[in-house]
């Protein structure tokens, strides 16, 4: 069940995001929010693994090495903690980018070209 939600679950959160900037009267606004939402969801995740990780070395028996049970705690998350590092600075530099870019209004009509006969 968890290897299917693993695959399916990150799908069906883009899509819901890109429906909702589709469906959204204001994209501009609709972009910077889903971007600083998933920034600030990934941030999210990476202070529950600093905490996680806390809580797993405080709660080890006397006998089990610390150093030794955090660098297996390091090493099964730390292609986690890359993802989050890597998701808050795109959402960021998405969001940034929207919000620094102008909308470029585009000509109604291009000039019409005279002929000189």
């Amino acid at each position: 069940m968890l290897q299917i939600a693993g695959i399916w679950l990150p799908v069906a959160a883009v899509l819901c995001a890109v429906a909702g900037i589709a469906l959204a009267l204001r994209r501009r606004r609709a972009v910077i929010a889903t971007a600083l939402g998933v920034a600030l969801a990934s941030a999210l995740l990476g202070v529950g693994l600093w905490v996680s990780r806390r809580l797993s070395l405080s709660d080890l028996p006397p006998d089990v090495s610390r150093g030794a049970a955090g660098a297996v705690f390091d090493a099964l998350t730390s292609s986690l903690r890359t993802a989050v590092w890597i998701i808050v600075a795109v959402g960021l530099m998405v969001a940034l980018t929207v919000y620094l870019t102008r909308r470029v209004p585009l000509p109604r009509r291009l000039p019409s070209v005279r002929r000189r006969t």
